[in-house]
């Protein structure tokens, strides 16, 4: 997701494959789908402005739409390529207090955001995250539903 150059990456890492040897690769879906991620992000986008992500930019979302890593793969020179789609839950016995720092230390974004509202908007913010959120923490634990691709393919014998 964060290869400046996907297709790069991918060659280098089928380069130092054995031959016939498989690389996997794990990726999100959709953001919609990951409410783990866009709950808090889809709130600060309402208090902070934003600009509108470039689609092939770096990020966690990058190759979300599904073929899209397949056809990277297939492009570096990978074989018998396959796309996984993979729902689950993201638990956690945390409360969202818990979740709200785990998010806003780990995202570079969120902390970007946060770095532009002004100190007092901080708990407003907070609250309408909590208010968003709150479906996905019940008596002390936290579930997301989220959604995966996982993307395989092989390196052709030489």
């Amino acid at each position: 997701m964060f290869f400046a150059d996907p297709v790069i990456g991918v060659r280098q890492a089928l380069r130092v494959v054995r031959d016939e040897g498989c690389v996997s690769f794990a990726v999100w879906g959709p953001k919609a789908a990951n409410p783990f991620f866009s709950t808090i992000n889809d709130v600060f986008d309402r208090f902070v402005e934003s600009e509108d992500p470039d689609s092939d930019a770096p990020d966690a979302f990058r190759f979300a739409p599904r073929g899209k890593l397949a056809g990277i793969l297939e492009n570096a020179g990978a074989r018998n390529v396959i796309e996984r789609h993979l729902n689950f839950q993201v638990e956690a016995a945390m409360s969202f207090d818990q979740f709200w720092r785990l998010r806003t230390e780990m995202s570079e974004s969120l902390r970007t955001k946060m770095a532009g509202l002004m100190p007092a908007q901080l708990p407003t913010v907070k609250q309408a995250a909590a208010d968003a959120a709150q479906r996905y923490f019940v008596s002390g634990k936290m579930s997301f539903p989220a959604e995966a691709l996982i993307v395989s393919g092989r390196k052709p014998a030489v």
